[in-house]
């Protein structure tokens, strides 16, 4: 049923960009609020505000002219029922304003309600003058003018007066009923009535014209009211090409659009309102009357940076969304693209239909793009090749692969490698090669990713056979470190000299010593360092084939042998190579020279050799400076950093910008202030145009505040601000939360309050969570809980959040307990004191934001934080507490990531013998906080405490706690040991 889907009351462009990222069955429904000039979006379970302002000169229906100046606009109340509940709920006390409300979901879902009914079910809810507008234009849309007769006539009955809505219903009940030559009587009885000719009745009667196809005079009446001076707004034209698409009048739409304002017209970019008109009607299945509009504006130019595929991308993209015919998105897309709005218009409907798994319409659009002439790369098919193998297995693999080489496109290495051979089984690797021949694809193409695969798990004899068995080229270089790893894992010598023989009859590149790189790339394995025995089996066997080495890859191998060997060893490691060497052999591989690393790669040692060096030569140094100014900066080295810019000075090297900033924050790091002010001043002085980074000037006003000069760091971020575009971001972020928390310890509330609404308005932070805490921590700092509360409570009204939320609990448990005594707090607890009330209104609050659940979870963690046991067991032995079990499992785990030993312990002691949580994952968890602190004496106590309970340890409980001893070279204890022991023979057996 379309009530109970989304519905859009333009303008809110947000609205479809939400429905863009779900499967919709029901068409999205707009509804028109133009005279509001206000665009919202709603879900129709929600109800929402919708009353309407009266302050115009209204009509009596008995001839007289009133004035009701009365406003009728009430707020309605927050509810997630949907309209049928709404209905079905005769103990709930509705308003006049909630069934307005339901009727504007009638409106906008184009349900023609019948008025008495709806009376009848209003109940002793007196209807308004706002509700007769509504009932109206419902029957008005529906074209039920019997209805509307009936309505008016109540109305009368009621003395309710007549506005202009209620004539521009009738009119538009009129056109849709098909008595348009009834409009010029409802035109009449409007003057005779004295209402004046409005925008919004030539719109009225414009889309009555177009319910019954007249087209002229729907232009004539339009022209009509621009010849009076009336200047159409875009709403009014958007209603009219509603219309007009409904009834399949497209060729008038050019024609109405050239109605709208000349600033519209004359502007590229397509207005938020009018976007969402054009996702309306695609998914009301008029996709030309979309384009219609984006044609009446300017063709955008595009500059070289610009993205050309962004005017009409959401036009595409909602096409896809709305599953209409790929014919039909190519027509739209080639359209775009020839009139130069759009280039790449079909590459983004490809998009939208891979991201939204609509493969067939993807292979479509593709088919398409290839008889248009346009390249089609084998990254196109990623996606579809991920959702094949989820979908179809090895099939789906092997079709789409198929489809592939069909279109003429020819899969490439990261095709074959990353996203075809990860989701195939390897249990024959000969018929799977053979598979891969039947969809298409040669050999040459398969091979060598197939051998990598096969190689990298250490499957060298089954690399060996396919690379013998199928004719194909291989690339050599890709192979040379698989074949090395693969040959340490499974030490086939004979299998891995038959894949060099391969390998070098089969590489692309045949002028290439190929034998010599695999030695020289086994040489760089860390195996080398301590054991020759694997290389030289490599060696010996190669004497008894012809694969000879150049000389360059022997000097090579010798020059990296360690030096931890004996003579004797080196010598018969030289005479090995020699033996297999071959001096006609010539390759200039890289690897075989040894080249000095670029500065950028060099450590402190290396560059400041490095700077000896060209100072020597008398080269330049300015390069080599500054990479050693940036490491010392990096490492936080002052002394040396000033050190490097006293050496720039002397010499004459010139200090940039960059450099400059670098040593300006380098003091900030070190808590320098005056310092840092010097830099900061030097650097405005040599480079006035300079922008600091965000994060170093949010670091400095952090100082300045931690030096008791809070009013200097408002007045630096205010000034900052007007030097750049902030970009803010999550990475400020923890930046902006040092600077709030340095403010609400050395400042106060207030101060707190304004910086933190400096830095949201400046856009360098959010209100989340973390950056919301120090806005109450500013108030416990003080101790005033009261204070602290009350800030909680506004934040959590306002921003839907719950910062310190914790952390506050446990201040006030604790102060109920007059400092950590359970039995204090029982007795305050049971007297409801103000400290009792204080948790309420938190607990209140944090309910009002993430439900009961989390109110249960929220107190739990806090009564385990503070260590009140009794209490949390009789919480917990509650029926009416309900929770879900992974949810206090997470809260677990963040004690555990806090290192909060004591609330851990604290749950495990009140979860005994309940459902809850399993004792053993705790267990766990504790021993985990202690091997990260090495504390095997907390270890110990933990294992002596699960023997004394009769808790049976997991496995990795065992093991972990064994290992910990190990490594800290402690005594196993003995009951301990045998338990392992235990576990192990079980493992076996099992195995």
């Amino acid at each position: 049923m379309l009530v109970r889907s989304w519905i859009k009351i333009p303008n809110s462009y947000k609205f479809y960009k939400k429905i863009a990222n779900k499967q919709i069955i029901a068409l999205p429904i707009v509804c028109d609020c133009s005279k509001r000039q206000q665009y919202r979006s709603i879900q129709t379970t929600v109800f929402k505000n919708s009353e309407k302002n009266v302050n115009r000169n209204v009509i009596n229906l008995s001839g007289g002219i009133t004035r009701n100046n009365k406003e009728r606009n009430q707020k309605s109340p927050h509810s997630s029922m949907s309209s049928e509940e709404l209905l079905e709920k005769p103990h709930t006390d509705f308003g006049v304003e909630h069934y307005n409300e339901l009727l504007q979901v009638y409106i906008a879902n184009n349900n023609t309600p019948t008025a008495s009914s709806f009376i009848q079910q209003m109940g002793n809810v007196q209807p308004n003058l706002v509700t007769c507008e509504f009932i109206l234009q419902a029957l008005g849309e529906g074209g039920d003018i019997n209805q509307a007769t009936e309505v008016i006539a109540n109305m009368k009955a009621q003395g309710l007066p007549a506005t202009e809505d209620v004539f521009n219903s009738l009119i538009i009940c009129q056109g849709k009923s098909g008595d348009i030559q009834n409009i010029q009587e409802v035109l009449m009885m409007m003057k005779s009535l004295k209402f004046e000719y409005s925008v919004e009745t030539c719109t009225a009667i414009a889309r009555a014209y177009a319910f019954k196809n007249k087209n002229e005079m729907v232009l004539n009446e339009m022209t009509k009211a621009r010849a009076k001076g009336l200047q159409f707004q875009e709403t009014h034209i958007m209603k009219i090409v509603k219309t007009l698409a409904s009834v399949g009048m497209y060729e008038t739409i050019p024609k109405v659009l050239k109605f709208l304002p000349e600033e519209i017209l004359k502007t590229p970019s397509i207005s938020p309102y009018m976007q969402s008109v054009c996702t309306f009607l695609v998914f009301q299945n008029h996709p030309i009357a979309a384009l219609e509009i984006y044609k009446c504006l300017p063709i955008p130019s595009f500059g070289p940076k610009d993205d050309q595929g962004l005017h009409g991308r959401s036009l595409v993209r909602d096409c896809v969304k709305a599953s209409l015919p790929s014919s039909v998105i190519s027509l739209i897309a080639q359209e775009l693209m020839s009139s130069g709005r759009n280039p790449i218009a079909i590459q983004n409907a490809c998009e939208a239909a891979l991201q939204l798994g609509k493969v067939p319409l993807a292979l479509d659009l593709f088919t398409r793009m290839k008889q248009m002439g346009m390249p089609l790369r084998p990254h196109y098919f990623w996606p579809i090749l991920l959702h094949t193998s989820k979908t179809y297995g090895e099939k789906g693999i092997m079709n789409t692969l198929s489809t592939m080489v069909t279109m003429d496109v020819k899969p490439d290495y990261e095709t074959i490698m990353l996203y075809s051979l990860p989701y195939v089984s390897f249990t024959s690797p000969q018929n799977l090669m053979k598979k891969f021949q039947d969809a298409g694809l040669s050999a040459t193409t398969v091979l060598t990713p197939m051998m990598e695969t096969l190689l990298n798990t250490g499957q060298v004899r089954a690399a060996s056979e396919i690379c013998e068995l199928f004719q194909g080229k291989v690339d050599a270089d890709m192979l040379l470190r698989p074949l090395v790893k693969g040959f340490l894992m499974s030490l086939d010598v004979k299998s891995t000299v038959h894949i060099l023989e391969d390998v070098t009859a089969k590489a692309t590149d045949k002028g290439k010593d190929w034998v010599g790189r695999f030695l020289c790339v086994f040489m760089q394995h860390k195996k080398v360092k301590g054991d020759l025995s694997d290389f030289m089996a490599i060696v010996q066997a190669l004497k008894d084939t012809s694969l000879k080495i150049s000389t360059w890859a022997a000097d090579y191998c010798i020059t990296r042998l360690p030096d931890n060997y004996d003579q004797e060893t080196i010598d018969r490691f030289r005479e090995a190579l020699i033996a297999i060497t071959d001096e006609r052999l010539v390759d200039d591989n890289e690897m075989f020279v040894e080249q000095m690393p670029h500065p950028k790669n060099m450590n402190e040692e290396s560059l400041r050799a490095h700077l000896s060096e060209l100072e020597a030569k008398g080269m330049n140094t300015r390069g080599v400076l500054r990479k050693l100014l940036q490491q010392y900066c990096r490492e936080n080295n002052l002394p040396a950093a000033l050190e490097v810019v006293d050496k720039c000075r002397k010499e004459g090297v010139f200090l940039s910008a960059g450099m400059k900033a670098a040593i300006f924050d380098l003091h900030v790091k070190m808590g320098e202030l005056d310092s840092a002010e010097i830099a900061l001043a030097d650097l405005n002085k040599s480079s006035p145009n300079f922008t600091l980074d965000e994060f170093k000037v949010i670091d400095f006003a952090t100082l300045m505040v931690y030096r008791d000069r809070i009013d200097g760091a408002f007045e630096l971020i205010s000034e900052q601000s007007k030097r750049r575009r902030v970009i803010g971001g999550h990475s400020i972020s923890m930046n902006c939360w040092r600077l709030l928390d340095a403010v609400a310890a050395r400042g106060g509330a207030e101060q707190t309050r304004r910086m933190f609404q400096l830095l949201t308005s400046l856009r360098y932070c959010k209100p989340t969570n973390s950056n919301l805490g120090p806005l109450v921590r500013a108030h416990l700092v003080n101790g005033n809980l009261e204070a602290a509360v009350k800030e909680f409570v506004n934040l959590a009204n306002k921003y839907g959040k719950t910062p310190l939320k914790h952390e506050l609990l446990c201040k006030m448990l604790l102060a109920m307990g007059d400092g950590g005594s359970e039995e204090a707090f029982a007795v305050n607890e049971k007297t409801n004191g103000s400290l009792n009330k204080l948790v309420q209104t938190v607990l209140a609050a944090d309910k009002k934001v993430h439900g009961p659940g989390d109110v249960q979870l929220s107190l739990i963690a806090a009564l385990a934080d503070v260590g009140y046991k009794k209490t949390l067991r009789k919480l917990l032995l509650d029926p009416a507490v309900k929770f879900h079990p992974d949810a206090l499992l997470r809260r677990c785990e963040r004690f555990a990531d806090e290192k909060k030993v004591s609330a851990l312990v604290t749950i495990a002691e009140c979860v005994k013998d309940l459902r809850h949580l399993q004792l053993g994952d705790l267990y766990n968890m504790i021993l985990d906080v202690y091997k990260r602190e090495d504390n095997c004496n907390g270890a110990l106590s933990l294992w002596n405490k699960m023997q004394d309970e009769d808790v049976t340890p997991s496995q990795r409980f065992v093991s972990n706690l064994c290992s910990m001893f190990s490594s800290n070279n402690r005594d196993i204890p003995p009951e301990l040991a045998t338990l392992l022991d235990k576990q192990s023979q079980k493992a076996s057996t099992r195995s």
